[in-house]
Protein backbone atom coordinates (compact mmCIF):
# COMPACT_ATOMS: atom_id res chain seq x y z
CA UNK A 1 0.00 0.00 0.00
CA UNK A 2 1.33 3.42 -0.96
CA UNK A 3 1.27 6.02 1.63
CA UNK A 4 1.63 9.74 0.81
CA UNK A 5 4.22 12.09 2.03
CA UNK A 6 2.74 14.61 4.65
CA UNK A 7 1.60 17.94 3.29
CA UNK A 8 3.10 19.81 6.02
CA UNK A 9 5.87 19.69 8.57
CA UNK A 10 3.58 19.66 12.15
CA UNK A 11 6.38 21.51 13.65
CA UNK A 12 6.83 24.67 11.35
CA UNK A 13 4.86 27.35 13.10
CA UNK A 14 1.95 28.94 11.32
CA UNK A 15 3.09 32.02 9.57
CA UNK A 16 1.66 35.12 11.40
CA UNK A 17 -1.28 36.87 10.12
CA UNK A 18 -1.17 40.33 8.09
CA UNK A 19 -1.43 43.42 9.89
CA UNK A 20 -3.46 45.77 7.93
CA UNK A 21 -1.76 49.39 7.81
CA UNK A 22 -2.46 52.52 7.34
CA UNK A 23 -2.38 54.14 3.70
CA UNK A 24 -3.23 52.62 0.47
CA UNK A 25 -1.73 49.80 -1.52
CA UNK A 26 1.44 50.65 -3.62
CA UNK A 27 0.20 51.65 -7.51
CA UNK A 28 0.64 49.62 -10.02
CA UNK A 29 3.21 49.76 -12.47
CA UNK A 30 3.25 51.90 -15.40
CA UNK A 31 1.51 51.18 -18.46
CA UNK A 32 -1.59 51.00 -16.08
CA UNK A 33 -2.01 54.52 -14.22
CA UNK A 34 -5.43 53.68 -11.70
CA UNK A 35 -3.54 54.89 -8.86
CA UNK A 36 -3.79 52.75 -5.46
CA UNK A 37 -7.17 50.91 -5.48
CA UNK A 38 -9.73 53.03 -4.54
CA UNK A 39 -7.82 56.46 -5.20
CA UNK A 40 -6.38 58.21 -8.50
CA UNK A 41 -3.43 60.53 -8.91
CA UNK A 42 -4.59 64.03 -8.34
CA UNK A 43 -4.29 66.02 -11.03
CA UNK A 44 -2.71 69.48 -11.71
CA UNK A 45 -5.36 71.41 -11.70
CA UNK A 46 -7.04 69.76 -8.09
CA UNK A 47 -3.51 70.25 -6.75
CA UNK A 48 -3.02 74.07 -8.18
CA UNK A 49 -6.68 75.13 -6.88
CA UNK A 50 -5.37 73.26 -3.29
CA UNK A 51 -2.16 75.24 -3.42
CA UNK A 52 -4.02 78.59 -3.90
CA UNK A 53 -6.59 77.40 -0.89
CA UNK A 54 -3.39 77.01 1.32
CA UNK A 55 -1.56 80.26 0.21
CA UNK A 56 -4.76 81.94 1.36
CA UNK A 57 -4.84 79.96 4.91
CA UNK A 58 -1.22 81.49 5.39
CA UNK A 59 -2.44 84.93 4.95
CA UNK A 60 -4.62 84.88 7.04
CA UNK A 61 -2.21 82.90 10.04
CA UNK A 62 0.54 85.54 8.82
CA UNK A 63 -2.10 88.39 9.51
CA UNK A 64 -2.71 86.69 13.06
CA UNK A 65 1.22 86.55 13.44
CA UNK A 66 1.55 90.33 12.76
CA UNK A 67 -1.03 91.08 15.00
CA UNK A 68 0.41 89.50 17.81
CA UNK A 69 3.72 91.48 16.83
CA UNK A 70 2.33 94.48 16.95
CA UNK A 71 1.34 93.61 20.17
CA UNK A 72 4.48 93.13 21.54
CA UNK A 73 6.12 95.74 20.03
CA UNK A 74 7.73 94.44 17.04
CA UNK A 75 5.73 96.49 14.12
CA UNK A 76 8.24 97.53 12.33
CA UNK A 77 9.82 94.47 11.72
CA UNK A 78 6.43 92.91 10.74
CA UNK A 79 5.00 95.40 8.57
CA UNK A 80 7.73 98.78 7.81
CA UNK A 81 10.48 96.62 6.49
CA UNK A 82 11.10 97.93 3.26
CA UNK A 83 14.32 97.63 2.57
CA UNK A 84 17.21 94.73 3.18
CA UNK A 85 18.18 94.82 7.12
CA UNK A 86 17.09 92.93 9.83
CA UNK A 87 13.40 94.05 10.09
CA UNK A 88 13.08 92.13 6.68
CA UNK A 89 15.32 89.06 7.84
CA UNK A 90 12.81 89.07 10.82
CA UNK A 91 9.74 88.89 8.41
CA UNK A 92 11.61 86.16 5.98
CA UNK A 93 12.15 84.23 9.68
CA UNK A 94 8.74 84.21 10.54
CA UNK A 95 7.38 83.73 6.99
CA UNK A 96 9.38 80.63 6.61
CA UNK A 97 8.62 78.99 10.08
CA UNK A 98 4.75 79.98 9.35
CA UNK A 99 4.62 78.24 5.97
CA UNK A 100 7.11 75.36 7.25
CA UNK A 101 4.87 74.56 10.20
CA UNK A 102 1.53 75.17 8.25
CA UNK A 103 2.68 72.15 5.77
CA UNK A 104 4.43 70.25 7.85
CA UNK A 105 1.92 69.62 10.80
CA UNK A 106 -0.80 69.55 8.07
CA UNK A 107 1.00 66.73 6.26
CA UNK A 108 2.00 64.70 9.24
CA UNK A 109 -1.30 64.67 11.58
CA UNK A 110 -3.95 65.56 8.89
CA UNK A 111 -2.54 63.61 5.82
CA UNK A 112 -3.01 66.74 4.03
CA UNK A 113 -3.71 70.65 4.30
CA UNK A 114 -6.86 72.60 4.54
CA UNK A 115 -7.06 72.82 1.03
CA UNK A 116 -6.18 69.59 -0.37
CA UNK A 117 -8.78 68.28 2.47
CA UNK A 118 -11.24 70.86 0.88
CA UNK A 119 -10.95 68.80 -2.59
CA UNK A 120 -11.01 65.28 -0.91
CA UNK A 121 -7.03 64.70 -1.66
CA UNK A 122 -4.17 63.28 0.56
CA UNK A 123 -0.98 62.82 0.25
CA UNK A 124 1.22 59.63 2.05
CA UNK A 125 4.26 57.63 1.68
CA UNK A 126 4.66 56.85 -2.34
CA UNK A 127 5.31 53.16 -1.62
CA UNK A 128 2.34 52.24 0.96
CA UNK A 129 0.24 55.47 1.62
CA UNK A 130 1.26 55.62 5.29
CA UNK A 131 1.08 59.21 6.90
CA UNK A 132 4.55 60.87 5.92
CA UNK A 133 7.40 61.17 8.61
CA UNK A 134 8.68 64.62 10.03
CA UNK A 135 11.71 64.03 7.41
CA UNK A 136 9.67 63.56 4.78
CA UNK A 137 7.32 66.48 5.32
CA UNK A 138 10.43 69.04 5.64
CA UNK A 139 11.76 67.72 2.53
CA UNK A 140 8.62 68.11 0.67
CA UNK A 141 8.65 71.39 2.14
CA UNK A 142 11.79 72.65 1.34
CA UNK A 143 11.22 71.72 -2.20
CA UNK A 144 7.75 73.30 -2.87
CA UNK A 145 7.07 76.15 -0.18
CA UNK A 146 10.93 77.21 1.42
CA UNK A 147 11.84 78.92 -2.21
CA UNK A 148 9.01 81.44 -2.12
CA UNK A 149 9.56 82.63 1.25
CA UNK A 150 12.94 83.31 0.80
CA UNK A 151 12.95 84.89 -2.39
CA UNK A 152 10.73 87.65 -0.01
CA UNK A 153 14.57 88.34 1.27
CA UNK A 154 15.53 89.76 -1.91
CA UNK A 155 12.60 91.49 -2.68
CA UNK A 156 13.43 94.87 -2.12
CA UNK A 157 16.55 94.32 -3.44
CA UNK A 158 16.79 96.00 -7.66
CA UNK A 159 17.80 93.66 -9.90
CA UNK A 160 18.47 91.22 -7.43
CA UNK A 161 14.74 91.25 -6.39
CA UNK A 162 13.49 90.80 -9.80
CA UNK A 163 15.91 88.21 -10.69
CA UNK A 164 14.94 86.23 -7.37
CA UNK A 165 11.13 86.84 -8.22
CA UNK A 166 11.70 85.16 -11.86
CA UNK A 167 13.72 82.22 -10.36
CA UNK A 168 10.33 81.52 -8.21
CA UNK A 169 8.37 81.77 -11.01
CA UNK A 170 10.29 79.57 -12.88
CA UNK A 171 10.45 76.57 -10.30
CA UNK A 172 6.67 76.89 -9.60
CA UNK A 173 6.07 76.22 -13.29
CA UNK A 174 8.63 73.69 -13.44
CA UNK A 175 6.83 71.88 -10.47
CA UNK A 176 3.95 71.77 -12.41
CA UNK A 177 5.46 70.92 -15.43
CA UNK A 178 6.84 67.83 -13.26
CA UNK A 179 4.03 66.68 -11.79
CA UNK A 180 1.85 67.23 -14.98
CA UNK A 181 4.19 64.92 -16.76
CA UNK A 182 4.33 62.40 -14.27
CA UNK A 183 2.45 59.19 -14.71
CA UNK A 184 2.13 59.21 -11.11
CA UNK A 185 1.72 63.05 -11.11
CA UNK A 186 4.71 63.04 -9.13
CA UNK A 187 6.38 66.03 -9.27
CA UNK A 188 9.73 67.18 -8.32
CA UNK A 189 9.12 67.70 -5.00
CA UNK A 190 6.92 64.41 -4.51
CA UNK A 191 10.25 62.39 -5.81
CA UNK A 192 12.69 64.35 -3.40
CA UNK A 193 10.88 63.44 -0.17
CA UNK A 194 9.12 60.15 -2.00
CA UNK A 195 5.79 61.27 -1.61
CA UNK A 196 2.41 60.69 -3.59
CA UNK A 197 -1.11 62.69 -3.75
CA UNK A 198 -3.97 60.88 -4.30
CA UNK A 199 -7.64 61.64 -4.86
CA UNK A 200 -10.49 59.49 -3.91
CA UNK A 201 -12.15 57.61 -6.86
CA UNK A 202 -15.63 58.47 -7.24
CA UNK A 203 -17.91 55.50 -7.26
CA UNK A 204 -19.79 54.71 -10.30
CA UNK A 205 -23.35 55.29 -9.97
Amino acid sequence: MDQSEPTGDPGTPAPPPTTPTAGWAAPPPPPVQAGPAGFVYADVPNRAIALIIDWIALIVISIIVGIVLVAIGLADAAFGATDFGIGRIIVTVIGLAVSAGYFIYTWTTMRGTVGMKVLGMQVGNAGDGKTLTTEQAFRRWIALGAPFSIGQLFGPLSGIGALIALLSIGWFIYLLWTTYSSPTKQGFHDKFANTMVVKAARSAG
